[in-house]
């Protein structure tokens, strides 16, 4: 056994690749070691902005041996009429590498065939390490490269050195113009020059000695440990989150935290405004004192520890104070005018070639959100909200401040709705009717939002899907599967009691005067297409293709589809409901003649099986009528994508429902469905459609399977 050591040094990466590139390198080294037949104990991945590693423990000294059985020609062309091989047989064991009298005869299925017994493997790690290490670099995934100088081989940045040690053998690998070494390099500040290295398992530490931390999660505690030293000295705190935390960890090599200044005229900013400013664009940490509100101060993380930290952080709060002075300038000149005012500037900002601009879209919306308070049946305080903050729908895109910072956009509307007074019912649905702006992100709070949010969704969907603009495989350049995932989650989130083409239907309402036809076809393709985002999403959260197929098949309300896809798959733990399942399926084929209209008339049974089953349908359907009620209590709403952790489980209405198998089943087995009389015929069919539809209640069974 042995360790090997595989580091790629490059230009600075982008932050966004570092962990990523980390996780996929080390992803693609396990498949092309168990591909190459070396065993390998453990792989530990490290990653800086200016370097991707691998230290393998326990690597295999050559590659598994293997007998492999190859079969040849058959035996009838095999040998001649003397038993001795013939030239099909001679060239098949020489390229084989045997003996022609090596070969082995052997009776199968197929016929009588000669085979060959083949040792594979046994291959030193060091003849096979070169090219499989090559191929890490080759093929290292990323959504981006770039190519260099006259080195064919793209990578993500340019490969500035490559490091691959197997013990104390340097391994020969030759790859985008580089060709490895023993040793690393330190810091490109601190310890610019090489690093010399031991052994591969002195890596870590090495480096460590060269002012680079190339363990993520040591250099993520030294980042966060300083940052909050940096604060706690002002008797202050960071007010940061988990992803600029990531972000900062990730453009470090040795972190070190430097405290700041910003002039506190500046705090009558938005707050939004501050952390935007400071948190996006110069990857700065506002600090926060005990009450929680942003203090004049903020943390900057350098990647070098400088000789003169004030130089340092005069430039960082020069850089600060011109984009905040900016941001102030945009605060006041924004309020200047009204939202109203700044809605009539969306007249002139394109929404799409064919669909017009924003203001056009915000019209349509305000359409369409009518139609869909009718639906969902919005109280007389929502219609009130909507009604006054429709208008102003994206009317902050048109401000100074989203266009220098389009990430608050929905945020400066709230913002400035309450600068305005236009009360923080309006001001929330203004940020609400935004959201989510990212897959997963935060939905509306309040209902009014929610509604204007949706009406906006379902809005662009129809306009794209009108003009044929449709995603395909994984090309998606309008984010539609964001605008549909964004009004499922909605929907589920709201409890909407409203089937979903409905609520499509709704918004297309806006439509009725152009600038495009949505008809019939154009509702049902966008329905059916916010269906597979629903689906992707209750399969996330642990519910398998089969019941959200049964869940989702009549196309009910998203909340109603959410519990029952989970309450369905809770009801598959049960031995009795798998049972009444496969004899459910038989009655619903058979009840798909029944004639519509046609009740069953308990008077021309004319058999004790029917009189039962009949008797048995009362039960049942209370029995499926518990089981969805313990559904909506323990789901009243559902943040589709939030996992199963609060699924429902099946009650007492189980006993009640599976007990309908037993006069089902002898129903079936004892009574002449298909009989030649039209009449009991037919009274027999719509009893098989009542049982059918008393089970339908918890979605079309008939698609679990089994």
């Amino acid at each position: 056994m042995a360790t090997l050591l595989f580091e790629i040094g490059t230009e600075e990466l982008p932050a966004w690749y570092v962990t990523q590139g980390r996780e996929a390198l080390a992803e693609l080294a396990a498949e092309r070691f168990a591909a190459a037949r070396l065993d390998v104990g453990s792989i530990d991945a490290y990653a800086t902005p200016r370097r991707l590693a691998l230290l393998v423990h326990d690597l295999a000294d050559a590659s598994e041996r293997r007998i492999e059985r190859r079969r040849g020609p058959a035996a009838a062309v095999a040998f001649d009429d003397d038993g001795a091989p013939s030239a099909a047989a001679v060239g098949f064991a020489r390229g084989q590498g045997v003996a022609p009298e090596a070969l082995q005869v052997e009776e199968t299925d197929r016929g009588t065939y000669v085979f060959a017994e083949v040792a594979t493997g046994g291959t030193p790690a060091q003849e096979v390490l070169p090219e499989l290490l090559a191929g890490l670099v080759r093929d290292l995934p990323a959504p981006r490269k770039m190519r260099w100088g006259e080195v064919e081989t793209p990578f993500v940045r340019p490969v500035a050195w490559l490091t691959a040690r197997l013990d104390d053998a340097v391994v020969p690998v030759e790859v985008a113009g580089r060709r490895a070494e023993g040793g690393t390099y330190g810091h490109r500040v601190h310890a610019p020059g090489p690093v010399a290295l031991e052994a591969p398992e002195a890596y870590v530490e090495a480096l460590r000695g060269a002012y680079v931390l190339a363990d993520p999660a040591e250099r993520r505690d030294r980042t966060r440990d300083a940052v909050a030293a940096a604060a706690e000295a002002e008797g202050l705190h960071p007010a940061w989150t988990e992803a600029l935390l990531d972000e900062v960890v990730d453009l470090v090599e040795w972190p070190v935290a430097i405290l700041g200044r910003f002039d506190a005229r500046y705090l009558a900013l938005p707050d939004v405004v501050l952390e935007a400013v400071m948190i996006h664009h110069q990857r700065f940490v506002p600090l926060a004192g005990t009450d929680g509100a942003l203090a004049d101060a903020f943390v900057g993380v350098s990647n070098t520890d400088p000789v003169d930290v004030d130089v340092v952080r005069r430039g960082y709060e020069a850089v600060l104070d011109g984009r905040l002075y900016d941001a102030r300038f945009f605060w006041d000149a924004d309020r200047a005018n009204t939202l109203a005012h700044h809605a009539w500037g969306l007249s002139g900002i394109a929404f799409q070639r064919d669909l017009g601009t924003i203001a056009d879209k915000v019209a349509r919306v305000g359409v369409g959100v009518g139609r869909l308070m009718e639906r969902v049946g919005a109280p007389d305080d929502v219609r009130r909200t909507v009604e006054a903050a429709g208008p102003l729908l994206r009317a902050d895109a048109a401000t100074e401040m989203v266009g220098e910072l389009p990430e608050l956009e929905g945020e400066m509307g709230r913002a400035y709705a309450r600068e305005e007074g236009l009360g923080d019912a309006v001001a929330q649905a203004l940020l609400d009717g935004v959201r989510p702006t990212t897959p997963g992100g935060t939905l509306p709070e309040g209902e009014a939002g929610a509604l204007l949010a949706a009406a906006d969704r379902a809005d662009t969907l129809l306009g794209f899907f009108a003009l044929g603009k449709r995603p395909s495989g994984s090309a998606d350049p309008f984010a539609l599967r964001r605008a549909a995932g964004a009004l499922a989650r909605i929907a589920a989130a709201r409890a909407w009691e409203v089937p979903l083409r409905d609520l499509v239907a709704a918004a297309a309402a806006a439509y009725a005067d152009g600038p495009v036809e949505v008809g019939d076809e154009v509702v049902d393709a966008v329905t059916a297409f916010v269906w597979e985002r629903v689906a992707q999403l209750l399969a996330a959260e642990g519910a398998d293709v089969l019941a959200v197929r049964a869940a989702t098949a009549d196309g009910p309300p998203v909340i109603d589809a959410a519990r029952r896809a989970h309450l369905l798959v809770a009801l598959e733990g049960s031995e009795a409901f798998a049972a009444l399942r496969a004899t459910y399926k038989r009655a619903a084929n058979l009840a798909e003649g029944a004639a519509e209209g046609v009740a069953a008339d308990p008077a021309r049974f004319e058999t004790p099986e029917a009189e039962r089953l009949y008797a048995a349908l009362a039960p049942a359907r209370d029995g499926v009528a518990a089981l969805l009620a313990e559904a909506r209590a323990q789901m009243p709403a559902w943040s589709l994508g939030a996992g199963p952790e609060r699924a429902p489980t099946p009650g007492a209405g189980v006993e009640a429902v599976t007990a309908l198998k037993a006069p089902l089943d002898a129903f079936l087995d004892g009574v002449l469905v298909m009989v030649d009389d039209p009449a009991l015929r037919a009274n027999r069919l719509a009893l098989l459609r009542e049982v059918r539809d008393v089970l339908r209640a918890l979605g079309a069974i008939e698609e679990l399977g089994g």
